[in-house]
């Protein structure tokens, strides 16, 4: 067997120069899925991993199983209430204790803030859990950003999962190939925004590859969000906005692709949507925020996005809706879009 030594001190040296991500899983009361999420994102063959979970204050158990994970395979550094840090709890605590015990309470008022920061015993990946209420999703998120330490942010939300152990690997090692590549070539911005392929799960036994389209995302982005990597100055700078209660992500990649931000897209399937339980209804909410969302750039948007529901979007709702359930997620994948 011949060893290539110059091909394994170009992987090392690749592996040394991946940058550090920021990891954002969204949860409340999603007691039955978060664990398979983290073990999604902790399971990652990745050197450079910030873990950030921030929970709406779950009343279901969630946080208390977020807890309970971390500590099984963390040590828990310090708990922070302000500008002072204080040990979040002792490393010497039962593991059979009651219910782990191992957080601050803030107040008496609903005992509702939980904030830790841990760092795993085995791989170089941090946890950062906040729990405590929030007024939505975009409002949880930006609490993400704020916390974020990461070169690139990607927010894998409870329920949902990376794609296989290697994704984050494979993903970032083609963009730092890809980049000397480019560099090599006529100079051009770097990328702000990376986005990649997602596998749709229907239920289990029908999926999907669906894969992002190179697109202009002048009203709306051409990929799933969770397939998204985007640079953290970018996320600090923009945020999302909390007004949205569905479409505070496609506000955002309008905004930024309007602005001049650059996308990039890296041929790699990134995660894992799951569909199973998503309604097949039509969504007033949906279209009044993103006909608000187009109208910024366009004046005409809500004329050609009714249109487009019309005689479009609703007939084939209908049709699907009129196709028996059990034959519903085949029907799905042979006749649904294979680009975003």
């Amino acid at each position: 067997m011949i060893v290539d030594m110059s091909q394994i001190a170009q992987n090392k040296s690749m592996r040394e120069h991946l940058p550090p991500i920021s990891i954002i899983t969204i949860t409340y009361n999603g007691i039955a899925e978060i664990t398979e999420t983290m073990d999604s994102v902790v399971g990652q063959d990745y050197p450079h991993i910030q873990y950030i979970i921030i929970d709406g204050a779950s009343n279901d158990g969630t946080r208390e199983k977020i807890i309970e994970y971390i500590a099984s395979c963390a040590d828990i550094d310090s708990r922070n209430n302000g500008d002072s840090k204080e040990t979040a709890f002792s490393k010497e605590t039962s593991a059979d204790s009651e219910q782990y015990p191992l957080f601050a309470k803030e107040n008496t008022q609903a005992q509702s803030r939980i904030y830790l920061e841990a760092t795993h015993r085995e791989k170089d990946l941090t946890f950062t859990f906040l729990s405590e209420k929030d007024s939505g999703i975009y409002d949880a998120m930006n609490k993400g950003i704020d916390l974020a330490t990461g070169q690139w942010c990607n927010f894998m939300n409870c329920g949902d999962r990376f794609y296989s152990p290697n994704t984050l690997k494979e993903f970032f090692t083609h963009f730092l190939q890809s980049a000397q590549v480019s560099s090599q070539a006529a100079p051009q911005a770097a990328p702000q925004i990376l986005y990649g392929d997602a596998q749709l799960i229907y239920d289990d036994t029908h999926s999907k590859i669906l894969y992002a389209s190179t697109k202009p995302h002048k009203y709306k982005h051409h990929f799933i969000h969770q397939s998204a990597f985007i640079a953290t100055p970018l996320m600090r700078a923009y945020r999302y906005d909390t007004g949205f209660k569905i479409a505070g992500d496609t506000d955002f990649f309008a905004k930024a692709y309007n602005n001049g931000a650059r996308f990039q897209h890296i041929p790699i399937v990134v995660s894992n949507f799951s569909l199973e339980g998503v309604s097949s209804k039509l969504s007033w909410q949906m279209f009044k925020e993103d006909c608000q969302i187009g109208y910024k750039y366009n004046r005409l948007f809500p004329i050609m996005h009714t249109l487009k529901y019309l005689f479009w979007i609703i007939p084939r709702v209908c049709i699907r809706n009129a196709i028996p359930a059990r034959f519903r997620s085949q029907a799905r994948i042979l006749l649904g879009k294979k680009t975003s």
